[in-house]
């Protein structure tokens, strides 16, 4: 469980978390490429999406100029799209563009794939950035609620990065929840307690 401090169980386990720190998050513009394999982008690319979540629920894509190169038919499995849509809008980047090998013809993947360089070079030296669309502002105004609320003492990596980036921008006179917090929080500072409600919402998991 990461969300208390964002210390992973697999910190120094592998390179994983290393090279996300150093490379994507320090990274003005980025690129990612894979393949459709079963309806969806490859088992790996699952993986290292699943494995972002050392960051819980705060956003590390922040202004960053993000293009896609999909080997496959994306046209004819839309729901990909939206999944690459609504994660990195949710992450406040900005997507340009993604570009596919649907067409067949090299010399059109070519200047499609020169126009998508072009653009986010001109859009990183520019600091453009689209206007963020209602589903990720819809999804970070339910984090923003739950991590404020009833989540705060499990993810207080979330609530101490909402804090400090203005997150809260809401009226907060839930007395419920400010003294269900104030109360878990002291006790999510044992290790033991802390240990004893990490399983217990781990076994709520397991019944979803």
């Amino acid at each position: 469980m990461c969300g208390y401090d964002n210390n992973c169980v697999y910190t120094g386990k592998d390179e994983f978390i290393d090279f996300y720190n150093t490379k994507i998050k320090k990274s003005d513009i980025i690129i990612y490429c894979g393949e459709i394999v079963d309806r969806f982008l490859s088992y790996s690319w699952k993986r290292f999406f699943d494995r972002r979540f050392f960051n819980t629920h705060q956003p590390t894509l922040v202004e960053k100029q993000i293009g896609f190169l999909v080997s496959g038919s994306l046209s004819q499995n839309y729901n990909i799209r939206q999944v690459i849509e609504g994660m990195i809008d949710f992450e406040m980047g900005h997507l340009v563009d993604i570009v596919t090998d649907e067409i067949a013809d090299s010399a059109i993947i070519d200047s499609q794939i020169q126009n998508l360089a072009e653009r986010l070079n001109w859009y990183s030296e520019n600091n453009y950035m689209r206007p963020s669309t209602f589903p990720a502002i819809g999804g970070r105004k339910i984090f923003r609620d739950d991590v404020w609320g009833r989540l705060r003492f499990v993810f207080q990596g979330d609530y101490k990065y909402y804090e400090e980036n203005g997150t809260f921008d809401f009226p907060q006179n839930d007395l419920e929840s400010i003294n269900l917090n104030d109360q878990m929080s002291g006790m999510m500072e044992n290790p033991f307690v802390r240990k004893r409600i990490i399983s217990k919402i781990a076994d709520q998991f397991k019944n979803v």
